[in-house]
C-alpha cells in the first residue's frame, strides 16, 4: 500500500539522500584523517623502536662489538617487522636487517641522518636505491659517554604502510556502509510510519470532506503530526457543530415552509427555482421535483407571476399584485408578493415569491355582503307589510271592522314571520359562536326522531302527505346537544313537507352504518337541479324564491342544519333529481366529539 504512495517515496528518498550525503561527508573526513593518523602512529611507533634500538646498541657500539650490534639489529627487526640499520658517526653502515652492510653506501648524507644529527631525530620518505622501493625512514643519534657514536635508523616500506592504510580504510568503509544500511532501514521504518499516519490523516480528512464528522484522528503520536491531528479533529468538531446548526435551521425553515398556508417560491438571478413548498405546488398545480432547478417561466406559465418577479429583480424592490386562476369549481384569487433577495454584501442573489390564497376571504366577504343584503331584504319585507297595514288602519277611520280584522290577521302573520326570521338568525349566531356553552350529553336518537315526526304529523296531514318512519329495532344512542339535534331533525322534516307537492310521501329513516348514525329524510317533491344542490345550505338561498316566501320559509333552515351538523363533527348532504324528489342525509359520529 505504502509502496504506491508518493508521500512515502518522497519522504523516504529525502531520508536516503540526507543519510547518504551525511555518511559520505563523514566517511570522506575520516578517510582523510586515517592516512594522517596512520603516519603519526607509524612515526610514533618507529620513534619508540629507534630509541630502544639506540639504547640497546650503545654499549656494543662503545665496545666496537659489531657482532652484538648485528644480533641486536636482527632481533629488533624480527620483533618490530621494521628495517633496522645502525650507522656509525662517520656514516658507515655497521648493521642492516635487510642488506649486507659491506655493500651499502655511506649514509651520512641521508636526509633522516642529517636531520637527526641536528634535531635529535629525523624522518623522511624516499626511494631506496638499495632495496628498489619507497620507504619511510626515522633516525635518532646514539651517544656513548655523551659523545656521538652513531645513528639508529628504522624504516617501513611505503607499500606495507599503504596496505595497512587501505585495510583501515576498508574497515572504515565497511562500517560506514553498515551504518548507512542501518540508517536506511530506520529511514524506511520512519517513512513507513509517517506515511501510515499521513494516510490515516488523509483518509479521515476525506471522510470529513464527505460529511462524516464523527471520524477522529488519534492525537497521541511522536511523528510531528500531533498538531495537525488536533487541528483536523477540531475542524471536524467545528464542522459537525456547523452542519448540525445549518441542518437544524434548514429543517426548521423546511418545516415552516411546508406548514405555511402561503405558497413560497425561491429563485436565483436566472429565475431558476431553488425551492418551492407544497402550498405553492398545490396552488399552481405543478410538481415540486420537476420545478427544482428549472426556469420558473418554463414550469409556471402565469404572466402575473413572471411580471412580478421581473420587476422585483430589476428594481430590487417588493412588488404586490393579484391574479385569478380558473379552476373547475370556483376560481382562485391569489395575492402575489415578490421581493428581491440580497447577500451580506448587498449584492442581489435572486427573489422570493409568496402566494396568498384569498379565495376563502373573498368568498366570506361575498357571503357577508350577501347575508347583510338578504337579511335586510328579509326583514324589510314583513316590516314594510306591517307598516303599510297599520298605516292603512290608522289613516282610514271609516275602515269597516271586517277589513280591520283581516288587516290585523295579516299583521299577525307578518309578525310571526318576522319572529321566526329573528329566531333563526339568533340560532345561527349561537351555533357559530365558538365561545357559546355546549350542552352535550348522551341522547336516544330514535326517541328524538319519533318526537319530531309526531310534532310534524299535523302539518303533513294538512297538506295530505304520508309521513313514514323507519327506525332500527335496537336503541341508537349518540353523544350530542339534544336541543340542537332536535332542531336539525325538525328542520329537515319541515323542509321536506314544505317543498313536496300534495299529496306526497316523506320518509324519515334512521340507521347505523359502522360507527355512524345516519338520518335520511326522503321526499317526493320537485327536486333540486345539480347546479343548486350545494347552494341550498347557504343562508337565504332559495331555488324558487316566490314559492319559498309563499310557504313561509326564511331561507335559513338548511343553513342551520349544516351548522348543527358541523358543530357535532358530522355532515349533511343532498341527493336529488328534478321531478323525482330529494333525499337529505345527516351523518353523526357515535364516538363523543372533542369539545
Amino acid at each position: 500500500m505504502f509502496l504506491k504512495s508518493q508521500y512515502f517515496w518522497r519522504t523516504y528518498l529525502g531520508y536516503v539522500i540526507v543519510a547518504l550525503i551525511g555518511t559520505f561527508l563523514f566517511s570522506a573526513t575520516l578517510l582523510s584523517r586515517v592516512e594522517q593518523d596512520q603516519h603519526v602512529k607509524l612515526d610514533s611507533s618507529m620513534k619508540v623502536t629507534a630509541d630502544l634500538l639506540a639504547t640497546a646498541v650503545a654499549p656494543a657500539l662503545q665496545r666496537v662489538d659489531y657482532e652484538e650490534i648485528r644480533t641486536t639489529v636482527s632481533n629488533v627487526a624480527q620483533d618490530s617487522s621494521l628495517r633496522i640499520t645502525v650507522v656509525d658517526g662517520s656514516g658507515i653502515v655497521l648493521a642492516d636487517s635487510h642488506e649486507n652492510p659491506m655493500a651499502m653506501d655511506n649514509h651520512l648524507r641521508r636526509p633522516e641522518i642529517q636531520v637527526a644529527y641536528i634535531n635529535g631525530f629525523g624522518s623522511s620518505e624516499r626511494y631506496s636505491l638499495t632495496l628498489g622501493e619507497d620507504y619511510r625512514y626515522l633516525a635518532v643519534p646514539i651517544y656513548t659517554r655523551q659523545q656521538l657514536a652513531g645513528f639508529a635508523r628504522v624504516a617501513k616500506s611505503s607499500e606495507d604502510l599503504q596496505i595497512e592504510i587501505s585495510s583501515e580504510k576498508t574497515l572504515l568503509i565497511r562500517n560506514a556502509a553498515a551504518i548507512s544500511f542501518v540508517i536506511l532501514l530506520l529511514a524506511f521504518y520512519l517513512a513507513t510510519r509517517q506515511a501510515a499516519k499521513v494516510a490515516e490523516l488523509t483518509a479521515v480528512a476525506e471522510e470529513i470532506s464527505k460529511g462524516n464528522f464523527e471520524r477522529r484522528i488519534p492525537e497521541g503520536n511522536n511523528l510531528g503530526l500531533k498538531k495537525m491531528a488536533e487541528a483536523i479533529n477540531q475542524m471536524a468538531r467545528s464542522s459537525a457543530r456547523g452542519v448540525t446548526e445549518v441542518t437544524a435551521d434548514r429543517n426548521r425553515l423546511t418545516t415552516i415552509f411546508t406548514c405555511m398556508v402561503e405558497g413560497v417560491i425561491d429563485v436565483d438571478m436566472d429565475q431558476k427555482v431553488l425551492h418551492i413548498n407544497e402550498a405553492a405546488t398545490r396552488l399552481l398545480s405543478v410538481n415540486e421535483k420537476e420545478c427544482i432547478g428549472q426556469p420558473i417561466w418554463q414550469e409556471i406559465r402565469n404572466q402575473e407571476i413572471l411580471n412580478a418577479l421581473d420587476e422585483a429583480i430589476r428594481n430590487r424592490s417588493v412588488i404586490k399584485t393579484q391574479m385569478r386562476l380558473n379552476r373547475e369549481s370556483d376560481p382562485l384569487v391569489i395575492d402575489i408578493y415578490a421581493a428581491s433577495l440580497s447577500n451580506n454584501e448587498g449584492e442581489p442573489i435572486g427573489a422570493v415569491l409568496v402566494l396568498h390564497d384569498i379565495t376563502e376571504i373573498k368568498k366570506l366577504e361575498r357571503v357577508r355582503t350577501d347575508f347583510v343584503a338578504n337579511a335586510s331584504h328579509e326583514l324589510k319585507t314583513p316590516i314594510t307589510a306591517i307598516r303599510g297595514l297599520t298605516e292603512t288602519i290608522l289613516d282610514d277611520e271609516k275602515v269597516d271592522k271586517e277589513t280591520v280584522v283581516h288587516f290585523i290577521n295579516r299583521v299577525h302573520a307578518q309578525s310571526l314571520r318576522l319572529s321566526q326570521l329573528v329566531g333563526d338568525l339568533l340560532t345561527i349566531s349561537r351555533l357559530e359562536n365558538t365561545q357559546s356553552e355546549k350542552d352535550f350529553g348522551k341522547i336516544n336518537f330514535g326517541d328524538l326522531v319519533r318526537q319530531s315526526v309526531k310534532a310534524a304529523q299535523t302539518s303533513a296531514e294538512e297538506k295530505g302527505h304520508n309521513l313514514v318512519t323507519e327506525l332500527p329495532d335496537t336503541e341508537l344512542s349518540a353523544f350530542a346537544d339534544r336541543q340542537n339535534m332536535s332542531q336539525l331533525i325538525d328542520n329537515l322534516i319541515d323542509n321536506a313537507i314544505k317543498y313536496t307537492e300534495e299529496p306526497g310521501t316523506i320518509t324519515v329513516r334512521l340507521k347505523k352504518e359502522g360507527n355512524w348514525a345516519v338520518l335520511e329524510v326522503q321526499d317526493t317533491g320537485l327536486g333540486v337541479s345539480p347546479q343548486y344542490q350545494q347552494r341550498v345550505f347557504e343562508r337565504f338561498y332559495r331555488v324558487d324564491k316566490a314559492r319559498s316566501q309563499s310557504l313561509g320559509g326564511t331561507g335559513l333552515g338548511l343553513s342551520i342544519v349544516k351548522n348543527i351538523a358541523e358543530k357535532h363533527g358530522g355532515s349533511v348532504s343532498v341527493e336529488s333529481q328534478l321531478g323525482t324528489g330529494s333525499t337529505f342525509t345527516f351523518r353523526l359520529p357515535l364516538d363523543p366529539p372533542s369539545i
